[in-house]
């Protein structure tokens, strides 16, 4: 295993709560049928969690920050959209 950097798992925490984020916005997307939005989504995310994997796969020790970033962001984006209603 790779030595562990926390600036790298400051980026893979900021990282996975934009993944989530963006996740929470496209399942919203699909389920209002905006397919342009939604397929675009797909795509930044899918970009974004090469990112992610490449770094755990190197030291499994960046799954705590993944694992934290993915919690952050989906609870912070359902608490915008509980928000915005």
């Amino acid at each position: 295993m790779n030595d562990f950097s926390w600036t790298t798992a400051a980026m893979i925490f900021v990282t996975y709560v934009a993944i989530d984020m963006l996740y929470a916005w496209y399942v919203i997307c699909v389920g209002e049928r905006r397919a342009v939005t939604a397929a675009l989504l797909t795509s930044v995310i899918y970009s974004l969690l090469a990112f992610g994997v490449v770094s755990y796969s190197k030291n499994i020790f960046y799954l705590a920050p993944l694992a934290s970033g993915a919690f952050v962001g989906t609870y912070a984006m359902v608490r915008l959209k509980k928000v915005g209603q």
